[in-house]
């Protein structure tokens, strides 16, 4: 994000309350910024883009893994019970 972008306080000398207190103990720079990184990715609002359900991909299937010779009625029936239930 470029700095011209970026929202600009209306009073630079307004003093806040701080929105994380350490209570006990003396964290680290590194959990402390573990803390954070974990509290801003909770705090963010799912939108309803992210709601709208995508296309089934079943590339990677496990039962795609499973090894019978390719004549195999086994092999087919299985595949296909296994994509079609969904």
């Amino acid at each position: 994000m470029s700095e011209a972008n970026l929202p600009v306080p209306e009073d630079p000398s307004a003093t806040t309350e701080p929105v994380i207190q350490v209570v006990r103990g003396e964290p680290t720079d590194e959990e402390l910024a573990a803390l954070v990184t974990v509290l801003a990715g909770a705090g963010n609002q799912v939108t309803s883009a992210d709601m709208e359900p995508h296309e089934r991909d079943l590339w990677g299937h496990p039962v795609d893994k499973l090894r019978y010779s390719s004549f195999s009625w086994q092999r087919v029936t299985l595949v296909e019970r296994t994509h079609l239930r969904r």
